[in-house]
């Protein structure tokens, strides 16, 4: 069920964890991309965000593991106590920091908890008559700091996440847009058909998940096009 973990908790839901981390990436003189840590933090945040919400789940908290430094915590802390605040969620930030042992690279990790209904579990739902799309475009590295503005905003995300035309939706993480794709289709019994025809690079990574991919009825496309503009671009049968 996607890069989420399922927790059965009462009878009522179920826990939902999602993660991601980054290494020698940061502002380390040994870092192999130089980026400011508020940055990293927000592209770990939005990964492991964009996971637990795609799949309906309801976020609780969220925990940061720094392994860069003291120094590094509070502006990290920061700038994801500003994005929750921009998505309207009410989400505490807690962690830890090595602080007994310096490295030389950089390293962080990001957790969110969440919580969902069996029932209302947004995997496998994409129907036969689904059309699907890619918001967003995949970029990775130097890249997710060069194009912004080609970036699915989070608050985008959320939006379509919650539109009642939206089946489903899938972040594209490192193995590109087609194997999220594909994975998407087997999940839902769909594997003999495969929209693969794109405008963009269906193979390359999507790096911290700049972009995902979204099941809805195409009947409502104008609405879905109008809220996405320039980021939407259909996926089509060769």
């Amino acid at each position: 069920m996607r890069d989420s973990t399922f927790i059965p908790f009462d009878k009522q839901f179920e826990l939902v964890i999602s993660s991601d981390n980054a290494a020698n990436i940061g502002e380390k003189d040994a870092d192999h991309i130089q980026a400011p840590y508020p940055l990293v933090a927000e592209s770990m945040f939005r990964v492991a965000f964009m996971e637990n919400y795609a799949v309906g789940a309801e976020p609780l908290s969220i925990l940061l593991h720094n392994f860069s430094g003291e120094g590094v915590w509070q502006p990290c802390v920061d700038r994801i106590n500003e994005l929750t605040e921009g998505l309207g969620l009410s989400v505490s930030v807690t962690g830890s920091t090595e602080s007994n042992f310096p490295l030389q690279q950089s390293a962080l990790s990001l957790t969110v908890m969440g919580k969902v209904s069996p029932s209302k579990v947004k995997t496998g739902c994409t129907p036969e008559y689904a059309a699907f799309a890619v918001i967003g475009e995949p970029l990775v590295g130097q890249e997710v700091m060069e194009k912004q503005d080609r970036i699915a905003p989070l608050s985008l995300f959320k939006e379509l996440a919650d539109h009642p035309s939206v089946f489903e939706m899938v972040p594209v993480g490192s193995k590109g847009i087609l194997y999220e794709l594909q994975e998407m289709l087997k999940a839902n019994d769909l594997a003999e058909t495969f929209p693969e025809h794109c405008s963009l690079d269906i193979n390359k990574s999507g790096g911290p998940s700049t972009c995902f991919i979204i099941s809805y009825k195409k009947e409502e496309e104008a609405a879905i096009r109008k809220a996405a503009g320039a980021l939407f671009h259909p996926l089509l049968p060769r």
